[in-house]
């Protein structure tokens, strides 16, 4: 990375984190973007040139970049049982994320549950990456998505398996290294057909 790109990504940290951090100690409604610039030591015009909103600024502190996960999904020759591919890719990301960015997320996540205006917002992030998840099932398989469900169900167990893990982590406590098993079993109980537990 050179440095240009470097100095950004800390720009972009640096914003993000102290989002985050007022979002916490005020409100989100009491939060302005010229406080963030101010916090981040940024210009608001900074603030807006990396984010459009301060909803945006604060989802992204800790955010998930699946990126590198759907690039070793698209390179998967595996094409039968995608699901526990993509499950195996996303824990394995998971458990190579420092703590610290984790607990950011979970920080995050929280903020989700106490501000119901962010939650368009982080609905928003996963029907993205769903619908990145069905193009590329439907280049693996050949299923044309216009015509057969098969690419768009993938994609929404996908999401739907981490959203869920996501929340329950969140709610529960657990310590880091319970998410990624929390994300197996989601996608577990979904490839099983959703059975009820037995007591």
């Amino acid at each position: 990375m050179g440095l240009r790109e470097l100095k950004k990504q800390m720009t972009r940290q640096a914003i993000t984190n102290a989002a985050l951090r007022l979002t916490r100690e005020k409100g989100l409604d009491s939060v302005t973007v010229d406080e963030i610039a101010r916090e981040a030591f940024v210009s608001p015009r900074t603030v807006s040139n990396y984010f459009t909103s301060k909803e945006e600024a604060v989802l992204s502190a800790g955010a998930l970049d699946w990126r590198s996960v759907i690039e070793e999904f698209a390179r998967d020759p595996r094409t039968e049982r995608p699901l526990e591919v993509m499950c195996e890719l996303m824990c394995q990301f998971i458990r190579a994320r420092p703590r610290d960015e984790l607990e950011l997320l979970r920080q995050s996540i929280e903020l989700v549950d106490a501000n119901p205006s962010l939650r368009s917002y982080q609905s928003a992030a996963i029907t993205r990456l769903e619908d990145v998840v069905r193009d590329l099932m439907a280049t693996r398989t050949g299923i044309d998505p216009a015509t057969h469900m098969y690419p768009w169900l993938v994609a929404a167990a996908a999401g739907s398996a981490v959203r869920s893990a996501l929340r329950l982590w969140e709610h529960s406590g657990a310590d880091a290294d319970r998410l990624p098993e929390l994300i197996e079993e989601a996608f577990g109980q979904i490839s099983a057909g959703l059975p009820a537990p037995q007591e």
